[in-house]
């Protein structure tokens, strides 16, 4: 158990900042915008961190968590990349 709480408590912070990242680029850049998609980051981190422990096995909670991370992060950087990125 508390390997599967240290994963959830790790990895689940840079999937939730990637996640919400991911969501900031596509959106336009008004603060109207802009801080209520950045603040939905502590409540986007709690669901996920909950969310890890619906997975039996810790290794695949692990991998999920990081292939979110690594997925979100990939979408944040071809759209920087293209040109795309609205932020």
């Amino acid at each position: 158990m508390l390997a599967k709480s240290l994963v959830a408590c790790l990895l689940s912070i840079p999937a939730a900042f990637s996640l919400v990242g991911a969501l900031a680029v596509v959106t336009p850049d008004t603060p109207a915008v802009t801080v209520p998609v950045l603040m939905m980051v502590f409540p986007v981190w709690v669901a996920v961190a909950c969310c890890s422990y619906l997975i039996e096995d810790t290794r695949v909670a692990a991998g999920v968590l990081l292939a979110t991370a690594c997925a979100c992060s990939g979408f944040i950087v071809t759209l920087r990349t293209l040109g795309w990125a609205l932020i």
